[in-house]
């Protein structure tokens, strides 16, 4: 059970998150470590995520996949023909699938040895099995400039850089993040 100043917290991080840009859904019950790609996502979390009722998400919970995506993107100060104007560039890219096991706990009112009558209790995310990532090449000076700002870019610089990652959840094509860092 989480004390009231864990969710005020909770709650005062999210904030902030949002207002630098990362939009951070409540996560109570998600428990997350990016370095080692596993940890623990609640099924109410889930739930909320799709906006699912508990036996849809138990229905469903053998069809879920988790993602780690990460990220490191650059911010350029591009000038071409008269003006000069912000360019981002994702510089770095990756997905992570991780591979987990649905946790159920029986139904009070279920018979025993049922696993259809058990309910979802979240998913213990245990790594990953498969990867993927990638880098791109730059924006360059003599490069093409987005329209209609000229023909080819004349000065650039790199005015910042910000990593991050995200953990998501997806059924089918739908998907669904459920926390954020940098």
């Amino acid at each position: 059970m989480l004390s009231r100043r864990t969710v005020q917290l909770t709650a005062a991080g999210a904030s902030l998150a949002a207002g630098i840009g990362y939009a951070t859904p409540a996560a109570a019950a998600v428990r997350y470590d990016p370095r080692t790609k596993t940890g623990f996502a609640g099924a109410a979390d889930v739930r909320k995520a799709f906006g699912w009722s508990d036996a849809t998400l138990t229905a469903r919970a053998g069809a879920l996949t988790f993602s780690h995506d990460f990220w490191t993107r650059d911010t350029y100060s591009v000038s071409c023909g008269k003006g000069t104007f912000p360019v981002r560039h994702d510089r770095e890219f990756g997905r992570y699938e991780l591979a987990d096991r649905v946790v159920r706990e029986p139904r009070r009112d279920a018979p025993a040895g049922y696993e259809r009558s058990r309910r979802t209790t979240g998913f213990r995310i245990t790594g990953p099995y498969a990867g993927i990532s990638g880098t791109s090449v730059p924006p360059a000076v003599g490069d093409p400039c987005p329209e209609p700002r000229g023909t080819t870019i004349l000065r650039l610089r790199r005015v910042s850089t910000a990593t991050g990652w995200s953990l998501s959840v997806s059924y089918g094509t739908t998907g669904r993040v459920l926390r954020t860092g940098r």
